[in-house]
């Protein structure tokens, strides 16, 4: 008798707008595609989240009340906390790409998302991810046996 296959555990994303209508769409968006979907209007409330090293990825609006979203994903990362992040900007920001690197997201898209490219950043930045946690090859020689 074949064993089933495992089941892959649902990721979770951690979505910062404080636009109520972006948080919705884009909790509906990317939950229709099976991911476990949190939406906060701001930084503080982000940083309030019972279980914040829970999240597999952290998709953050650029333009926030109160801290930025590039300040955000700073204090995450004070917090220890490494996981991939996406900055999102309606802004006519000429550098977006440029704030993106400089501030450590793994990824940037560009409001309005009239298409799954938000959905799509999410599956390379949590593939990479997956990546980097996988155990390095054993590279035994053979020497000396």
């Amino acid at each position: 008798m074949a064993l089933p296959e495992p089941v892959a555990r649902t990721r979770r994303i951690a979505v910062v707008d404080d636009s109520a209508a972006v948080r919705q769409s884009l909790a509906l968006l990317i939950g229709a595609r099976g991911f476990a979907v949190d939406a906060f209007p701001g930084s503080e409330d982000l940083l309030a989240a019972p279980d914040l090293p829970g999240y597999d990825c952290f998709v953050i609006d650029l333009k926030l009340d109160g801290p930025s979203g590039s300040d955000l994903l700073a204090l995450l990362r004070q917090k220890g906390l490494e996981q991939p992040a996406i900055l999102i900007s309606g802004w006519d920001v000429d550098s977006l790409e440029r704030v993106a690197v400089k501030s450590g997201f793994s990824a940037q898209v560009r409001k309005p998302m009239m298409d799954n490219s938000i959905v799509d950043e999410l599956l390379k930045v949590l593939s990479a991810a997956d990546r980097l946690m996988e155990p390095a090859p054993d590279r035994k020689t053979g020497a000396g046996k």
